[in-house]
């Protein structure tokens, strides 16, 4: 009897989160639709004889739909993590090199940012066992996030190392941005959730609020873990630790 009430409210607790799942992901397409259907209406009613207003108006539907498909990505990315359908065989990947590629990557988009992109790779470092492509987008995740939402003449720092802890491999992203909020911080791994009060730089696609939760579903998966700090108008540091393969 403890047992089956045990998993009943298990059963329970799955049902209320996979609700408010739905809940909040109807939420978020409903917008970008809401503006797409809007705009192509005003077009069909004679907009489309304006061509500043026309051109205007088939911007928004551009940038609505690459939200769509940025977001429609991300949850069926999620969904197949969760559900152990995006596994494929592990193998050992050198950090060092995956860090350094993502460096370069990076650096021209921040370079055109105004960004200062620097990175601190510790030589000798031990291989992980993992899938190079989930690791990849943890990097590409944090880098991202830290370009876009620090200002120009800001600084963006990339580090990997071995962590205090024998046996780990800590990941590091650091920007002197404007920080993020006591408030906000215990809640910047959940699903959909975005601090609006910290506003991306003007002309990019405004993000799904999934990944930050994928790129944390993707560490522990991996047998890490993952965390953040942040101290306003300082910035903010996110962190994944990894177990080493030897």
């Amino acid at each position: 009897s403890e047992a089956f009430n045990k998993m009943a409210s298990r059963l329970q607790a799955n049902v209320t989160e996979l609700r408010a799942f739905v809940a909040n992901a109807s939420h978020e397409l409903r917008t970008p639709l809401t503006v797409v259907k809007l705009r192509a209406e005003a077009l069909q009613d004679g907009a489309m004889e304006d061509p500043d207003i026309s051109k205007r108006f088939m911007g928004e539907i551009e940038h609505e739909v690459d939200r769509l498909v940025r977001m429609v990505n991300d949850l069926l990315d999620l969904s197949r993590m969760e559900a152990g359908m995006d596994a494929e065989q592990p193998k050992l990947i050198d950090m060092s090199t995956l860090a350094a590629e993502v460096y370069e990557t990076f650096k021209i988009r921040a370079d055109r940012a105004g960004v200062n992109l620097e990175c601190d790779i510790e030589p000798d470092l031990p291989p992980i066992m993992g899938n190079e492509d989930q690791l990849m987008r943890v990097f590409y995740n944090l880098l991202d996030n830290a370009i876009k939402y620090t200002p120009s003449g800001g600084k963006v720092e990339l580090s990997v190392k071995k962590t205090q802890t024998d046996g780990y491999i800590r990941t590091q992203v650091s920007d002197n941005g404007q920080g993020i909020a006591p408030e906000h911080l215990p809640h910047v791994f959940e699903r959909f959730y975005r601090v609006e009060t910290t506003p991306a730089r003007s002309g990019l696609i405004r993000g799904s609020g999934l990944g930050l939760s994928i790129a944390k579903s993707i560490v522990e998966n991996h047998g890490g873990v993952m965390g953040a700090s942040s101290e306003i108008d300082a910035g903010t540091t996110f962190w994944a630790d990894l177990p080493a393969a030897v």
